[in-house]
């Protein structure tokens, strides 16, 4: 039996759940914003209590490794990596649209769509975008940051829509598909985990910042340009 923790705070909510053996068990979310930091450690003590286990009881910690909020990813994977500092349990960091794009491949199959796009906003009117076929075991697609009018050029009739972002590119969104959900990064780590993703490095992993990054590696380069 493999008991399972994941944790959502890439975004507004703050979501907790935990799912054993792929089943989900239990689950806390809080649909407001700014209150990742006052409340996630409360929320993992409820959503342990409730499966009626304890962080002993815990095998793996899943958590939302972005890219999204600078500060609640900051969040979620500081808390995470603490849990799993010993070794046990250990660590499994699940891309953010990876997570969405498996929460969303049974309704694209039903829809018989063939690929999936997650999207999540980001500022200046740019939005991460990652896009895979519906049946692609891991949905581990590369993430890009375009502004709004490109992606919806690569959007098809056979393209579902996922992400908090899809409303601004498509009428009519799934709404169960368009936020963000501890849920959802248990479902997805289940199926990592099926095709034999790799645990990681609860000393040395980083999160997904990616735009951040970007642009600290900008700086860098125009420094270095005019010394």
């Amino acid at each position: 039996m493999t008991r399972l923790l994941a944790i959502e705070t890439s975004g507004s909510v703050c979501s907790v759940a935990v799912s054993v053996d792929g089943a989900l068990i239990s689950t806390v979310e809080i649909l407001q914003a700014n209150v990742h930091d006052e409340m996630l450690s409360k929320c993992v003590h409820d959503v342990v209590r409730n499966a009626q286990l304890t962080m002993e009881d815990i095998d793996v910690v899943a958590v939302s490794a972005g890219p999204g909020s600078f500060t609640g990813l900051r969040i979620g994977v500081s808390f995470a990596k603490g849990l799993c500092f010993t070794g046990k349990p250990r660590l499994l960091a699940v891309p953010t649209l990876t997570a969405l794009m498996h929460a969303g491949t049974e309704v694209a199959r039903i829809g018989r769509s063939t690929s999936i796009t997650a999207v999540v906003a980001s500022h200046r009117d740019l939005i991460y975008v990652a896009s895979s076929p519906v049946e692609d075991a891991t949905h581990l697609a590369p993430v890009e940051l375009l502004p709004l009018e490109e992606i919806r050029g690569r959007i098809s009739d056979s393209t579902i829509v996922v992400g908090p972002a899809a409303s601004q590119l498509i009428p009519s969104p799934v709404s169960g598909l368009t936020r963000l959900s501890a849920r959802f990064v248990a479902f997805s780590a289940w199926k990592l985990l099926d095709a034999g993703a790799p645990f990681n490095d609860a000393l040395t992993f980083v999160p997904d910042y990616q735009q951040e990054f970007k642009q600290q590696t900008e700086n860098i380069d125009q420094r270095t340009a005019t010394s």
